[in-house]
């Protein structure tokens, strides 16, 4: 029981000594002096450094602009390259291969056929040729024969062989003819075929490129239906898409960077690789160390009715992991300057008034308030100039006190 009482005294005196202590919630009361890591507080949104469309392909007018979706990926979902994120409805292009099969059918039987009566003409003016031809020998012979005729004689059989002659000429200028005509007939027939088995090839292709894979591993997010009208509707199954429609991303979640802005009064202190400690909202004791990686070159308006100007950030974290992921909200710290032995209070201790700053500073016993000038801060501490004393008590100005000056 003795020992129990002398514990309880020991802790009491040592809560009571006087001086800068560590007060409780881990915040130091009093006046410090050291080394200052200045920092900025920003917040933004993970995105991936790089990340990869899901587009609706494109396959051709010939089967409509539009696909109904069939099959979706859950959005936030975890997919691997390869893996199948969507289907779109093929019923219009297994319509449309239908028609050209059988189209297809019916003109390889039309060539068939030509081919056959091609090759049967081509018989019956050979066949022709050959008398023709027969008959020119004939009145060839006969007109030699009547060499030692009498004129009259020799002038029909004359005439009968340049009779012979001409039909011979006719019908091999028919033959060539023919062969032309026959040529340029299989040749557009086969242009036909060919065209009709391209149109084939085409839609089993088209039909393939209806299911969409992922173009590497990473989350899936779904894009909004920009059909619907609505400004927050993503892609869902039922809807319709159009032919090189954004149908959803995928970031590679092997890099992680943050978007963020900073306000103009602060543009001068941020510079590209300036360190940034980053905090998830939803793990705010699991920092992660990052560094600035671009800095917007154009301010514009935070708001459309604010005078308050921004420039856009983009700091890359060192590390990627799995809690990480797209669209979560992050605070960023950036370290933009490092003093040398200042003094520097807890940013509770600080108290407002129109635009001087004040601190309670303990004296004598009793507290008394003292204009201060501040420099730079952190999320935990603020550099103040003035006559001080290291280790000097502070007091954390009351609500009520806050409230009577403002």
């Amino acid at each position: 029981m003795k020992t129990d009482v002398r514990i309880y005294g020991v802790l009491f005196i040592f809560l009571m000594l006087p001086g800068c202590k560590k007060a409780v919630n881990n915040t130091d009361l009093c006046i410090q002096k050291g080394d200052f890591n200045a920092t900025l507080i920003e917040t933004g949104e993970l995105q991936a450094v790089k990340a990869k469309p899901v587009p609706v392909p494109y396959v051709g007018w010939k089967y409509g602009w539009l696909f109904r979706i069939t099959e979706l990926a859950e959005h936030g979902s975890h997919i691997e390259e390869g893996d199948t994120v969507a289907q779109l409805d093929p019923s219009n292009v297994r319509k449309f291969l239908l028609e050209q099969e059988n189209l297809l059918d019916v003109e390889k039987a039309n060539m068939n056929k030509l081919i056959v009566e091609h090759d049967v003409r081509a018989k019956e003016l050979d066949a022709s040729l050959s008398e023709v031809l027969a008959e020119f020998n004939l009145k060839k012979l006969d007109l030699e024969k009547f060499e030692f005729e009498t004129q009259r004689k020799r002038d029909v059989k004359e005439l009968e062989f340049q009779q012979a002659k001409i039909n011979l000429a006719r019908i091999k200028r028919t033959i060539e003819l023919e062969e032309k005509i026959c040529r340029n007939g299989l040749k557009i027939q086969k242009i036909k075929v060919l065209q009709l088995e391209s149109d084939v090839m085409d839609a089993l292709a088209a039909i393939e490129k209806l299911t969409i894979l992922s173009p590497l591993d990473g989350i899936f997010q779904i894009s909004l239906n920009r059909m619907t009208g609505t400004d927050d509707q993503l892609y869902r199954v039922g809807d319709n898409t159009y032919q090189r429609a954004h149908l959803a991303l995928v970031p590679d979640l092997r890099q992680i960077k943050v978007k963020s802005t900073i306000n103009e009064i602060d543009i001068g202190k941020v510079k590209l690789g300036q360190k940034v400690i980053i905090k998830l909202e939803a793990f705010p004791d699991k920092p992660f160390k990052g560094s600035i990686s671009e800095i917007g070159k154009l301010s514009y308006k935070k708001e459309e009715d604010s005078k308050l100007k921004i420039f856009n950030l983009e700091i890359v974290l060192d590390q990627s992991d799995p809690v990480l992921k797209p669209g979560m909200t992050v605070s960023c710290e950036i370290y933009y300057a490092e003093l040398k032995e200042v003094f520097y209070v807890d940013n509770s201790c600080l108290k407002k008034v129109d635009r001087t700053y004040y601190l309670y500073v303990k004296e004598n016993n009793s507290w008394v308030e003292h204009p201060v000038e501040i420099g730079p801060r952190n999320n935990k501490y603020t550099v103040v100039y003035g006559d001080f004393k290291q280790g000097a008590e502070l007091k954390v100005p009351t609500r009520e006190a806050i409230a009577q000056n403002q």
